[in-house]
């Protein structure tokens, strides 16, 4: 639980935008990819007056997810289709996802066809190019967001562990395979990631008020999220 909520802390602001990408539509049918324990989801529900469905492979999240009232079901997203009929949602959200899978194009395939004519997704990414990984490359540091290894991390002191992330994006390259993959491009905006109990009041401050400026460059920020309406 205490992990759950660090990382909440950490990703107010993308929560915050995610919101604001919603169309003003009545009671919509949203589905959370990767929804976990569905705090998410409940917001979503509760926010925007909508019927959220989840995935998550986690067979315990899911759980966690359906007692706050998400019709939550446990799956494998990365090359499997999903239990869904065509044309079923009016948004699909797919928060920090998809860096995690191998199969990232058939996801956005199935993404697609679950979607209504006038559907859209909200996708949200780790950038790797953000401002701290153009500094730590520049001096020779592997950056943040992707490892070498699914054991150990390696290649920069600054960073202890890995995220378990298998592909990297860029604001460029999310843009580009949401359009290729049949997606309009609505909006585009920078996030930043807050600092959290770890570090003192006064890191803290420093941190937030450094990302949160970066983040007003959509390139540089620490993650970027995407709207993009089905064609």
């Amino acid at each position: 639980r205490v992990e759950a909520e660090n990382y909440y802390k950490l990703h107010k602001e993308k929560i915050k935008r995610i919101l604001g990408l919603f169309d003003n539509k009545k009671n919509p049918k949203v589905l959370d990819i990767g929804c976990a324990d569905g705090y998410i989801s409940s917001i979503i529900s509760k926010e925007k007056g909508a019927e959220v469905h989840g995935i998550d492979i986690s067979a315990s999240a899911v759980e966690k997810a359906k007692k706050k009232g998400i019709k939550a079901i446990r799956a494998d997203i990365d090359g499997e289709p999903l239990e869904f009929k065509d044309n079923f949602f009016d948004v699909v959200v797919c928060g920090d996802v998809i860096e995690h899978i191998y199969s990232t194009e058939g996801l956005l395939e199935e993404i697609k066809r679950i979607l209504k004519p006038d559907g859209y997704v909200i996708v949200s990414i780790p950038n790797i190019a953000s401002w701290y990984n153009r500094f730590f490359l520049l001096f020779g540091y592997m950056p943040t967001w992707i490892e070498s290894s699914s054991i150990v991390y390696t290649g920069n002191p600054f960073v202890k562990e890995g995220c378990g992330h298998v592909r990297a994006f860029t604001k460029r390259s999310l843009v580009e395979l949401l359009r290729l993959k049949g997606f309009r491009i609505e909006d585009v905006k920078g996030c930043p990631l807050l600092s959290n109990d770890k570090y003192s009041k006064s890191a803290q401050a420093v941190w937030n008020n450094v990302d949160s400026v970066f983040a007003r460059s959509r390139s540089l920020a620490s993650l970027v999220i995407v709207k993009g309406r089905k064609i």
